[in-house]
């Protein structure tokens, strides 16, 4: 009987060890990369056209629902990347993201998109 009893104890141990093992996993990574193209950015803006970019729109609301999230803005490293950069946080500082939940990050590998990087704090700051 003391047999099953220490068996039962070690079955409900790995029960619970896998079930910590499979939920710890589903939240370890919370980053989604959203990308906005020069083509996209090239329309004429306004307070009716930022939001109503799917990659604007897809981010905030992502950015939105999670909390301790930031934003990076990946953006191609020359001076136009840069400008691009600047003034897509300003949009989103419009939109309600806080200026310190946003960080711009130069060097995507294409010059002629933008990836908003969205994720937890503690794994965009590793």
């Amino acid at each position: 009987m003391k047999i099953n009893v220490n068996y039962r104890k070690s079955i409900v141990s790995l029960a619970l060890a896998g079930l910590l093992f499979v939920t710890g996993g589903a939240f370890a990574n919370t980053i989604r990369i959203f990308t906005l193209s020069a083509d996209e950015w090239a329309r004429p803006r306004s307070g009716d056209v930022i939001p109503e970019l799917g990659a604007v729109r897809a981010a905030v609301s992502y950015w939105d629902r999670n909390a301790d999230a930031i934003m990076l803005i990946r953006h191609p490293g020359e001076d136009s990347g840069e400008l691009w950069a600047a003034e897509l946080r300003d949009w989103l500082i419009s939109l309600g993201v806080p200026s310190d939940y946003i960080r711009l990050t130069p060097g995507t590998q294409a010059a002629d998109e933008i990836k908003l990087v969205v994720g937890n704090r503690d794994e965009l700051e590793q």
